[in-house]
């Protein structure tokens, strides 16, 4: 007779009950914390019990289910981590009534009325990859807010540095250690020009003589919005020093995923398409895990949270309402900016590409481009998928 151990997952600790198919409660429901001894009292307890057929049901909460569903995993039970919305959906009574031990309870009848997917603990690759993923995202969206904290500053210590050190190369290696040494006019203009040469020439840079000659005369002419001894001179050498350290940490990890990626077999098929690079391809395969575990399309959609909202009362229905969103959105960023390199690749290069010419069908008929990139986002993940499934066949 099959039984089910619900736990109603909080942060460092958990509401657990034990209850029979016929509705028979074994263990009344009790608060443990996440520790081994709590752990390995309630394990003795099922134990006791001396039950063959034993399933843990609990909602994904994040980070904070990881512990209790190690433990169980690892005692060789059979775990179904479930999505919350199942949860929410589940009706409770007329009251709304909620604690702790009333979700045990919900928890316990929404296993025995449904059919969930056991839970397969990932390959340790693709447990690696996601977390090398996930910190590639944290450290890139930390960096995005600390250039914009530089940009700032710069236009008030030196806003000339714009024009020595046009687009993007403001951010360069040398430009950031040349920014973080002189971080205001003043300090250039009370410089030696030939102590600015030999910080050209030490780090190798091809036009030493005139970029040092060009960044003494500009200071010269600069009147910045503050004083060389404001306290925003300082913060300006500090962001430059921390864009710096973040952009070495994120080549680094980058490479890491890349290298990793590359021992995965999905690597080739997903290269293979045109305008997917090699760092895109591992990220993808960091994001998605072992594509396998997906059985057709509709689920990795909803994996991604690209399966279109439907809305219906009575006789009317919109079956192609906005995405949803509810998935992952790494991945949605991640496809949305693939379908744009490969529109814009294969428009510029001439090239007949699928995805470009359902991009310009989705335009034929009046969407708005970013409509139509949603719309190409689908078609790139049922590539993936088909020549991902084709490996396994």
């Amino acid at each position: 007779m099959p039984n089910c151990l619900a736990i109603d997952v909080a942060k460092g600790k958990s509401m657990v009950t034990l209850i029979s198919s016929c509705g028979e409660v074994l263990i009344d429901p009790y608060e443990i914390n996440h520790s081994i001894n709590d752990f390995s009292n309630l394990l003795n307890r099922i134990k006791n019990l001396k039950l063959d057929d034993i399933s843990v049901i609990m909602e994904s909460t994040g980070i904070y289910h990881r512990p209790i569903e190690r433990f169980f995993l690892e005692n060789n039970f059979k775990v179904f981590v479930i999505n919350p919305i199942y949860g929410k959906m589940q009706k409770r009574n007329i009251r709304k009534t909620k604690t702790d031990k009333e979700d045990c309870f919900n928890l316990a009848n929404l296993f025995f009325t449904n059919t969930f997917k056991k839970y397969n603990k990932p390959d340790q690759l693709y447990l690696d990859l996601n977390a090398l993923s996930r910190q590639y995202f944290a450290l890139d969206e930390l960096c995005v807010n600390i250039k914009n904290r530089y940009r700032n500053l710069l236009y008030l210590c030196f806003p000339e540095y714009e024009e020595i050190f046009k687009g993007n190369t403001v951010y360069s290696s040398i430009a950031l250690k040349f920014i973080e040494k002189y971080p205001h006019a003043d300090i250039i203009s009370n410089t030696r020009i030939n102590k600015l040469q030999t910080f050209f020439k030490k780090h190798e840079f091809r036009y030493w003589k005139s970029k040092a000659a060009l960044i003494k005369e500009m200071a010269l002419k600069s009147y910045p919005s503050v004083n060389m001894n404001d306290e925003l001179v300082s913060n300006l050498s500090q962001m430059a020093r921390l864009i710096n350290e973040y952009q070495k940490d994120i080549d680094i990890i980058k490479y890491k995923i890349t290298f990793l990626a590359k021992k995965s077999k999905y690597f080739n098929p997903i290269n293979s398409i045109y305008g997917i690079g090699d760092f895109t391809t591992s990220i993808i395969i960091a994001e998605l895990g072992d594509i396998n575990r997906f059985n057709n399309i509709k689920e990795l959609t909803a994996f991604c949270g690209l399966d279109p909202s439907i809305k219906q009362s009575g006789k009317s229905i919109n079956v192609h309402g906005p995405i949803s969103k509810s998935g992952n959105k790494y991945m949605r960023k991640l496809l949305f900016i693939c379908c744009l390199n490969i529109v814009r690749l294969s428009s510029k290069c001439h090239i007949e590409n699928d995805i470009e010419i359902y991009y310009r069908k989705k335009r034929n008929e009046g969407k708005h481009h970013y409509a139509a990139i949603i719309a190409c986002t689908t078609k790139l993940l049922r590539q993936i998928l088909a020549l991902c499934k084709q490996l396994d066949k």
